[in-house]
């Protein structure tokens, strides 16, 4: 049996013993090293998945998968045989464990089980099938920008432009810290995201300037138009912004964006509404106090 057969069986000790054998007429076989150094990496994991119940064997997998990833990220040439095998085996079986859970009773678990499969079918291919989920999960529980978020990402991956464009904004204009860049694979997102990390920005600070940014380079360019409670609450939030703006022991790096976007939000209900051209330059002239260059930026785009 291939070594590749054996992981997909879970059999990561056997695998491993086979490419070692291997790598003993091939030394210096990058393939054959990257390929056992996985075996590795994954076999404890793999092999504790028995002693936890199906909800925690499905969030260990994926929580390892992520240090995968970042492992990923720093090899040269990682072989896409492996990885595709490690793929299909981690995300497989924590399909089949989280659909153990799927008919629980309590509407946010179910909501977040329906995010979870969506997101594992996402991860093998199937992005119909996962966005499916990802609506359902929604349903279950509105305004979660984490799940806005990877509908939007399946959106883009099936060809939907608009469709994933106004998710996305509307993902990161709810909350941008509940958005997991790290498991988006959206072309869409990750040009966004490497353009707004080009400026030195990175953790909490880059997620709240994706929006900003997002706006000022016409990505997040798909808009709606507001109900009234939205836009009520939309002022009050900036009130609230304003006034956090003021008291210097706040984190006003995190604070400045959120406000940025927030006036955009409500510049683009004028232009919708049809208010009047005195309200949209109010709105202009905070911008422009809060952030010239932003200010700038955003007019050249209006």
């Amino acid at each position: 049996m291939s070594a590749y057969a054996l992981i997909g069986e879970g059999n990561l000790r056997e695998a491993k013993t086979i490419l070692e054998d291997a790598l003993t007429d091939d030394l210096d076989n990058h393939d054959l090293v990257f390929a056992a150094s996985c075996c590795s990496f994954w076999n404890d994991t793999i092999e504790r998945l028995p002693s936890l119940d199906s909800f925690e064997q499905g969030e260990s997998l994926i929580n390892h998968w992520r240090r995968f990833k970042l492992r990923l990220e720093r090899e040269e040439s990682p072989l896409e045989q492996t990885v595709y095998a490690f793929r299909k085996k981690v995300f497989t079986t924590a399909l089949e464990q989280y659909g153990k859970n799927l008919d629980k009773a309590d509407k946010l678990f179910h909501s977040e089980i329906c995010r979870k499969i969506g997101f594992c079918y996402k991860q093998l291919g199937d992005f119909e099938t996962a966005l499916g989920y990802m609506q359902e999960a929604y349903s279950a529980v509105e305004g979660r920008a984490d799940i806005l978020a990877e509908m939007a990402d399946c959106y883009d991956l099936c060809g939907e432009d608009k469709s994933s464009r106004v998710l996305f904004r509307e993902a990161f204009f709810l909350d941008p810290q509940k958005v997991d860049l790290s498991f988006l694979e959206s072309p869409l997102i990750g040009k966004l995201t490497a353009l707004v990390t080009e400026k030195g920005l990175s953790g909490a600070e880059l997620l709240e300037w994706i929006p900003v940014y997002g706006t000022i380079f016409r990505v997040f360019n798909v808009k709606r138009k507001l109900k009234p409670q939205e836009i009520g609450r939309l002022k009050q939030d900036i009130y609230a912004k304003e006034n956090e703006m003021k008291d210097p022991n706040n984190n006003l790096a995190l604070i400045k964006p959120r406000l940025l976007n927030m006036y955009f939000w409500l510049v683009d209900y004028c232009e919708l509404a049809q208010e009047s051209y005195a309200k949209i330059q109010e709105t202009l002239l905070k911008i422009k106090l809060l952030d010239k260059n932003i200010y700038m930026l955003y007019t050249g785009n209006i």
